[in-house]
């Protein structure tokens, strides 16, 4: 099996960005390789972790300041291909959704006067 680790910066606070991350079938959504697993969510740690057909991982969301956050993802697989490539692609993914929601519902919160 190969290692592989990929890291990103986001701009949200990591327990916000974590709550995203943890609903059920958020990551099965955006992460490659995974479809039906249910993965073991730590609240406290804020770590994700799976084990699926050959297919290892660990994400974790690390405070990194004030309304910031970094995800840290590494996988085992025996998958070939770009691995880290469909890593960056799945990080940016998930982490674009979980902004624009977060955004999305703090701007229903502010337009509540209507």
């Amino acid at each position: 099996m190969t290692s592989y680790e990929y890291r990103a910066p986001v701009g949200m606070a990591a327990q916000e960005f974590f709550g995203f991350l943890a609903r059920p079938g958020s990551l099965s959504q955006h992460l490659p390789g995974l479809s039906g697993t249910t993965p073991g969510v730590d609240h406290d740690r804020r770590v994700v972790t799976w084990d699926e057909n050959g297919y290892r991982g660990e994400l974790t969301v690390v405070e990194d300041g004030a309304g910031q956050s970094e995800i840290v993802v590494v996988v085992e697989t025996e998958q070939g291909g770009d691995v880290r490539k469909e890593l960056e692609e799945a990080v940016a993914a998930v982490s674009h959704r979980a902004t624009a929601e977060a955004e999305t519902s703090a701007t229903a919160e502010e337009d509540s006067w209507y």
